[in-house]
């Protein structure tokens, strides 16, 4: 459905058309030598039960329900379903499949499971009628000829890898055109909690040790919460001497922990 509230996006919006960039292949390249690419979604916005709520108003497909209304039945929803996943069920919404799932590895077959080593996450993968769904939406290639910040690894030097962040540690950033660069309130570096915004840390261009096109380095916040983390990039750096107008940002697939 066409929700008019995306009529303010400044990416052009087509019903059951997803917009992708392009990004060149680093690490694989033709027989022949020649670039090869691979694809990302270009990622609107960051949206809540709220924005969705609202968008089934407009589009008049709320069965009389409130947009307060509905987001209380799908908090109680959500609540359910995580009872169920708890108390080791699959659950089959429609539209993805949910299951509790662990992160760790045990030493013996009798070993405990310890929360300083181990995790409980709740996995997601999409319902066999929403990949067939799937295979009839157009995709569009918007940007793939705009220059955009790319990451492409992080590593933490105190633990030495790349699954967790350790406050107050030094973090470097690889990856292309991720200068920190332009005067937008936006732009920055953000430690992005997953779970809870308000939790989200953003470092701006004067936080950096190096800020470079190719790489960023810098302190991890020692105000980061425990929790889990994604990395994002947020700039109006170009390859010419002028700024782009509009913020560019990269986020990055990996998810850290931070204890």
């Amino acid at each position: 459905m066409n929700i008019n509230t995306l009529s303010t996006e400044k990416i052009d919006y087509k019903s059951v058309s997803l917009p992708i960039a392009l990004y060149p292949n680093a690490m694989r390249r033709k027989a022949d030598g020649k670039q090869t690419y691979y694809a990302r979604a270009i990622n609107r916005s960051k949206l809540y039960m709220e924005d969705i709520a609202s968008d089934m108003v407009v589009a008049g497909v709320n069965n009389g329900l409130s947009k307060e209304q509905i987001v209380a039945i799908w908090n109680n929803i959500n609540s359910a379903v995580f009872d169920r996943v708890a108390n080791s069920n699959i659950v089959d919404c429609g539209l993805g499949v949910f299951g509790a799932k662990l992160n760790g590895t045990f030493e013996t077959e009798s070993d405990s499971f310890n929360h300083e080593k181990h995790s409980i996450d709740i996995g997601f993968h999409s319902s066999k009628a929403v990949r067939k769904q799937l295979k009839d939406l157009q995709v569009v290639i918007r940007q793939g000829n705009t220059i955009r910040p790319q990451i492409s690894d992080v590593y933490d030097l105190e633990s030495g890898g790349d699954e967790s962040l350790t406050k107050g540690g030094f973090l470097e950033i690889a990856g292309s055109n991720l200068s920190i660069q332009g005067e937008d309130a936006s732009v920055g570096l953000y430690f992005e909690n997953v779970d809870d915004d308000s939790k989200t840390v953003k470092l701006d261009s004067s936080k950096m040790g190096i800020n470079s096109t190719s790489r960023l380095a810098c302190v991890v916040p020692t105000t980061l919460t425990a929790g889990n983390y994604k990395i994002r990039v947020v700039t109006q750096f170009t390859k010419t001497k002028n700024l782009r107008k509009e913020p560019v940002e990269f986020m990055f697939d990996k998810l850290f922990t931070v204890e």
